[in-house]
């Protein structure tokens, strides 16, 4: 009897369960072999030819983007793309400055120092103890220049007076006939019932002075 005549026999002599389960077993096992001899082999093989094949695409675009520059300097001004671009960017500043002066409230220098009289002469009962104009800012503008430029105004007030006074210096702001935008407000009771003010807001201006001479 030979050898796998032997194993048969001992196969056929075990119960009807373990013979399921060893053929269950033969069957994922060749299985296995089947999928890293035949089937491991054949994906890579694609991979490979997925990866050659991406890598001509690629190449094939940067060819296209050389034959295309190509053709612009062959065809007249090599610069003529930048200039159309140069000339868009310069009609949409051009209709952002315009749309700034004319939707923005602007304070010159003049209407500055009538803004700054008006704050103090407002102020009533409240005891001003200090006014000074901050640096001005520069929110908007290309450079050092000067033409199409806006500037932030700033100016700090610190007063002294009751909540009532405060509230009613504040009503008496909101009606003054310049704009002027809130910057920051500190309200501190010192002694009760006085407290410490201290106010900052801001004009804009097309002005980089602040108060004219």
């Amino acid at each position: 009897m030979t050898f796998w005549q032997d194993l048969q026999g001992k196969f056929n002599e075990l119960p009807l369960q373990r013979r399921k389960f060893w053929f269950a077993l033969s069957l994922l096992f060749v299985a296995y072999l089947g999928i890293w001899v035949v089937l491991l082999p054949q994906w890579q093989a694609y991979q490979n030819e997925q990866a050659k094949l991406q890598q001509q695409l690629n190449s094939n675009r940067v060819t296209a983007t050389q034959i295309e520059a190509i053709d612009i300097r062959l065809s007249g001004d090599p610069l003529a793309p930048l200039k159309n671009k140069l000339s868009a960017l310069e009609a949409q500043l051009s209709e952002v400055n315009t749309r700034l002066q004319s939707e923005t409230n602007y304070v010159s220098a003049a209407d500055n120092r009538e803004l700054l009289k008006a704050l103090l002469s407002s102020a009533g009962a409240l005891e001003v103890q200090s006014a000074q104009a901050l640096p001005a800012e520069r929110v908007y503008g290309d450079g050092e220049a000067t033409a199409g430029a806006i500037y932030k105004h700033r100016l700090q007030l610190v007063l002294r007076g009751t909540f009532n006074e405060t509230f009613d210096y504040f009503k008496k702001l909101e009606q003054l006939p310049w704009s002027f935008y809130w910057q920051g407000l500190d309200y501190r009771v010192s002694e009760h019932p006085n407290a410490e003010i201290t106010l900052e807001i801001y004009t804009l201006s097309l002005e980089r002075d602040y108060v004219a001479s």
